[in-house]
């Protein structure tokens, strides 16, 4: 497996996250800051992932973000203006997660070393095991307090 075609930095995937966020969620104030050291395992989790594969290789990667389901709600309510009371139901979950997901595997997308489809995002509370994967980073970071865990493998 070429560990090439994702040449994706810690510091390149802060500042997509801290760009997403501040553009799509937090009206262009940058509160994702990087959190020192492993996030450990969420007790009620949920994650959403998109791949990116390169069809002529055979090979891609995944982006992987994953949180505490009270932060899931809160991105939630905070991308879809909803109240802070406001009940968050599946439907809204799987639509607003799933697209924090999209926004920051597309742009992950953007720095492959060669050109890639991007799948639907999916969201579930964890991702499928890959047969074939590498592990290539995580990035933890804090918004408003909550953990994030953002992850890339190499798959193919």
């Amino acid at each position: 497996m070429s560990t090439t075609l994702v040449a994706v930095g810690r510091d390149q995937i802060l500042t997509i996250t801290q760009d997403v966020f501040a553009a799509m969620i937090d009206g262009g104030e940058v509160l994702v800051t990087e959190q020192e050291g492993p996030a450990g395992d969420f007790a009620d989790p949920v994650c959403a992932w998109v791949d990116m594969t390169v069809e002529l290789l055979g090979l891609g990667a995944r982006a992987v973000v994953r949180t505490e389901t009270a932060a899931a709600h809160e991105l939630t309510r905070a991308l879809l203006m909803m109240g802070p009371d406001e009940a968050v139901g599946p439907e809204d979950l799987v639509d607003a997660f799933g697209e924090l997901a999209n926004v920051v595997g597309g742009n992950v997308k953007s720095l492959l070393a060669a050109p890639a489809v991007l799948s639907l995002p999916t969201v579930a509370a964890h991702p499928p095991e890959l047969a074939q994967s590498q592990f290539m980073q995580d990035l933890t970071v804090d918004w408003r307090g909550y953990t994030l865990v953002v992850s890339l493998w190499l798959i193919g």
